[in-house]
C-alpha cells in the first residue's frame, strides 16, 4: 500500500489560538475519528500512505501543525508544544469532533498528550507511535544540553536532518525513501523556526505531563529505534503498554501496510472494548 495516486484536495485551514494557521484534511465519511498527529519537521503529507486505508472503516483526521508544511507560523508565544496541542484542541472543537482516537507520531507525541490534558472529553485513547517513552527526548533536558544541540543542529542543517534520519528509519530502508523524507522534512519548516519548536520539545518534560492523562493509552515504538534510547526508564510510564513493530521511526512512510494492521490491533484490543462493558 503506497500513498493514493489520486491527486487529494488542498488542506483546509483554522486560525490556531496562539497565532499562525493549523492545516487539516479528512479522508473517510463514516465511523469513529482517528486523529494523525504529525512529528518534528513533518505535515499533514506524511499520513498520505495510511490515511486512506484507515479511512476505509474510520474518519480521519491528518493535520499540519502551525509553521509547519506551508502554515502560516505562529509567534513565538505559539512556537511550542503546549500551544500545538491548543491548536489540535480547537481543530477539534471547530469541526465538533468528541471521544476521538489521537495517533501522535514523534513529537506528536507530546502534542497528543497536551490535547488530552487539555480537552479530555473530546479524547478517547491515545496511541503513541514512535514517541514519549525515551528519557533522551521527553524528559526535561538540561538546558546546556539544550543550547548544544541547537547549535549543532544549526551548524549544518541539512546534513545533521540527514543524519539523524539515517540513524532512525530501518536498514531496509532504500536510498530513495530516506531522501525523500529528508527533502520532506527540510522542506517544512524554515530551519530557525523549526530548530526553536525542537528547543520547547527539549524542555517539554513527560515525567510532569504524562501523569495528567486520564484516558487509555498505548506506545506502539521501533524496536530498531529502541536501540538508541536512553536506558533509564521514565516512572510515568510504567502501567504504560509498549507495543514494538519491525521497522523504522516513520512506518506510516517506510512500511504502511504493517503499520495499518498494527494500529488496528491497537484499536481493537484499547479503544473498542470499552465499548462493549
Amino acid at each position: 500500500m503506497n500513498a493514493p495516486a489520486r491527486s487529494l484536495a488542498p488542506l483546509s485551514t483554522l486560525d490556531a489560538p496562539m497565532g499562525g494557521q493549523i492545516g487539516y484534511r479528512v479522508f473517510g465519511s463514516e465511523g469513529d475519528w482517528l486523529v494523525l498527529i504529525h512529528g518534528w519537521c513533518g505535515n499533514a503529507e506524511h499520513w498520505n500512505g495510511i490515511a486512506p486505508e484507515l479511512g476505509r472503516d474510520h474518519r480521519v483526521l491528518a493535520v499540519s501543525h502551525p509553521g509547519f508544511g506551508g502554515m502560516l507560523p505562529p509567534p513565538p508565544a505559539g512556537q511550542t508544544i503546549r500551544a500545538m496541542g491548543a491548536a489540535v484542541a480547537h481543530l477539534l472543537a471547530h469541526l465538533g469532533i468528541e471521544a476521538a482516537t489521537l495517533i501522535g507520531h514523534s513529537m506528536g507525541g507530546p502534542i497528543m498528550t497536551e490535547v488530552a490534558i487539555i480537552a479530555p472529553e473530546r479524547v478517547r485513547a491515545l496511541i503513541g507511535l514512535d514517541t514519549l517513552t525515551d528519557r533522551d527526548y521527553y524528559g526535561r533536558v538540561p538546558d546546556d544540553e539544550l543550547v548544544r544541540r541547537h547549535e549543532e543542529f544549526a551548524a549544518d542543517y541539512a546534513g545533521r536532518m540527514r543524519a539523524m534520519i539515517d540513524a532512525i528509519v530501518h536498514p531496509s530502508t532504500d536510498e530513495a525513501m530516506r531522501q525523500s523524507i529528508t527533502h520532506s522534512m527540510i522542506a517544512s519548516a524554515p530551519a530557525a523556526f523549526a530548530l526553536d519548536v525542537k528547543d520547547d520539545l527539549f524542555a517539554w518534560d513527560a515525567e510532569e505531563r504524562w501523569p495528567l492523562v486520564a484516558c487509555p493509552a498505548v506506545m506502539l515504538n521501533s524496536a530498531w529505534v529502541a536501540r538508541l534510547a536512553d536506558p533509564a526508564p521514565m516512572d510515568c510510564f510504567s502501567s504504560t503498554d509498549v507495543v514494538e513493530y519491525d521497522s523504522g521511526h516513520f512506518p506510516m512512510i517506510e512500511a504502511p501496510v504493517m503499520i495499518v494492521e498494527k494500529l488496528r490491533t491497537c484499536l481493537a484490543t484499547l479503544v473498542y472494548p470499552l465499548t462493549t462493558h
